[in-house]
């Protein structure tokens, strides 16, 4: 995993000022087609196959969320709903709009956070910015 050395201004706290920290470097999204093209190389099943399966289990997944049940992938984590509402005085004024937001949510499973742990890191110098020369 790779960092580089970023300047911030900390405006808060007990020691602001002018701080240098590792901040991660992100790169590409990888989508599902990229994916399945990565795990055709390295198994004996088809990319399309691959693409139906995750297809598939991604529609699974939504449609067992949205019915109200979490969806656990052993050894990486759970996807659960999270959801935000108002609270009411009375039964009567709770209603859908008394509900402000719903989301998934994803808790990894301890051997994921374990294995996040052992990722080998490296961090890059920090880049100066130098300002443009004005004749």
């Amino acid at each position: 995993m790779k960092f580089k050395k970023t300047k911030k201004d900390i405006h808060v706290g007990y020691n602001p000022g002018e701080k240098y920290l590792a901040q991660l470097v992100k790169y590409e999204t990888i989508s599902f087609k990229t994916m399945a093209q990565m795990i055709e190389k390295s198994s004996t099943v088809s990319r399309g196959d691959i693409m139906n399966v995750m297809d598939s289990m991604m529609a699974q997944t939504l449609f067992m969320l949205k019915a109200g049940h979490p969806v656990k992938y052993d050894g990486f984590g759970t996807f659960h709903i999270k959801t935000k509402v108002k609270a009411m005085n009375t039964p009567e004024e709770v209603t859908a709009s008394t509900i402000e937001s719903i989301a998934i949510s994803f808790l990894p499973d301890k051997e994921a956070r374990d294995d996040m742990k052992t990722v080998s890191i490296s961090i890059d110098d920090i880049e100066e910015i130098v300002p443009p020369v004005t004749p």
